[in-house]
C-alpha cells in the first residue's frame, strides 16, 4: 500500500510540534509544513522531513501536500484573515488530495466580539462544504501560555497579566490536545488509504471541544503554582494596551488588534468549555494544572 505521510502545517510553532512529536510517537510518517528555510533546515524532531512553504503561495502549498495521506492545518497565530489564507488549501485538496483534513480551530469559534475566532468558524464551514473527509478539533487556551511569565513566576513570585485575574477559563495541557490530534489524524488516513468504504472512520465529520478538566482563575492557578513551588506568587494585572510602533506593519496592526479584542473578551466574559469530550478520546483523565505545574517546576 506504500507509505502514508501526513502533513502538518506550522511545524515548527509550539502546537505543530507537539502534534509532530505525538504521531512520531504512533509510528506516522511525518512530513513538517514550517515558514522559513531556516526553519527547515533545523528540522523539527519527529518530522522525516521539513518543507519551507508559504500557504499564501497556493502553488506551493499544492506541491508541499503532494503524495500526502492527511494534513493537520494550522494557522498562525491571530492570522488577519485564515480564511483567506486555508481556502485555497482546502480547496486545492478537494481536487487532487490529501482528501482527509484536521483542522486546528478554537473552543466557542463564533464569538462576534473576536474577530479571529470568527475566522475559525468560517475556516469550519469551509471544511463542511468541502466534500472532504474532515474533522475539527477546538481546543481552549494551553497551560502552556504560562510558560511566557515562567520565568518571573519561578524567579520572582509574579504573574502579569493582562486581563482580570477573576476569568474563568478551562485550560488544557498541549501534550493532550497533541494526542487527540494524533489519533484523529491516523483514523481518517486509514479510511482514505483504502481501508473499505469509509464507513468504519469513528472521527469523520467530527467537532471535538477539547476543554481542560478544571474551571480555573489565574488567581487560582497561581495558588496552586504557589503550593507546588513552595512560593508565594501573586498576579499582576496590567490592561495597559500598547500604542502601535511607528514601523508597525498592516499584519502586526491587526494582530494587536485581535489580540486587544481577545483580552476585552475576556474580561468580561472568560471562556469555559467542556472536559467530557477530552476525557472520553483520551481514555483517561486530562492532565491538571497541578500535575502540568510539578512536570514544569
Amino acid at each position: 500500500m506504500g507509505e502514508r505521510v501526513i502533513a502538518v502545517t506550522g511545524a515548527a510553532g509550539k502546537t505543530g510540534r507537539a502534534v509532530t512529536a505525538a504521531l512520531a510517537a504512533r509510528g506516522a510518517t511525518v512530513r513538517a509544513l514550517v515558514h522559513t528555510p531556516e526553519q527547515a533546515a533545523a528540522g523539527v524532531s519527529g518530522a522525516g522531513e521539513a518543507v519551507a512553504v508559504d500557504l499564501a503561495d497556493h502553488a506551493a502549498g499544492c506541491e508541499a501536500l503532494d503524495g500526502i495521506a492527511a494534513v493537520y492545518l494550522i494557522a498562525p497565530n491571530v492570522h488577519p484573515d485564515e480564511p483567506g489564507l486555508l481556502g485555497p488549501v482546502i480547496d486545492a485538496c478537494a481536487r487532487r488530495g490529501p482528501r482527509a483534513v484536521v483542522y486546528h480551530s478554537v473552543i466557542h469559534p463564533y464569538a462576534p466580539s473576536m474577530p479571529h475566532h470568527v475566522d475559525k468558524a468560517r475556516v469550519e464551514a469551509m471544511l463542511a462544504e468541502s466534500g472532504l473527509d474532515w474533522a475539527i478539533l477546538q481546543p481552549a487556551s494551553y497551560f502552556e501560555n504560562a510558560l511566557g511569565v515562567w520565568p518571573s513566576v519561578r524567579e520572582r513570585g509574579v504573574w502579569p497579566l493582562p486581563y482580570s485575574e477573576r476569568t474563568a477559563f478551562t485550560p488544557v495541557a498541549l501534550d493532550d490536545v497533541a494526542e487527540v490530534a494524533a489519533t484523529v489524524l491516523l483514523d481518517l488516513t486509514g479510511v482514505t488509504a483504502g481501508s473499505g468504504d469509509g464507513t468504519s472512520a469513528r472521527h469523520r465529520f467530527a467537532t471535538y471541544e477539547l476543554a481542560g478538566p478544571e474551571v480555573l482563575t489565574t488567581t487560582d492557578m497561581a495558588r496552586v503554582t504557589g503550593e507546588v513551588l513552595g512560593r508565594d506568587v501573586c498576579v499582576t494585572v496590567d490592561r495597559t494596551r500598547p500604542e502601535p510602533a511607528s514601523d508597525e506593519s498592516d499584519r502586526q496592526r491587526a494582530a494587536r488588534t485581535r489580540l486587544r479584542a481577545m483580552f476585552d473578551y475576556y474580561d468580561a466574559h472568560g471562556i469555559c468549555g467542556n472536559p467530557t469530550v477530552l476525557a472520553a478520546l483520551l481514555g483517561r483523565a486530562p492532565t491538571s494544572w497541578r500535575h502540568w505545574v510539578d512536570q514544569h517546576r
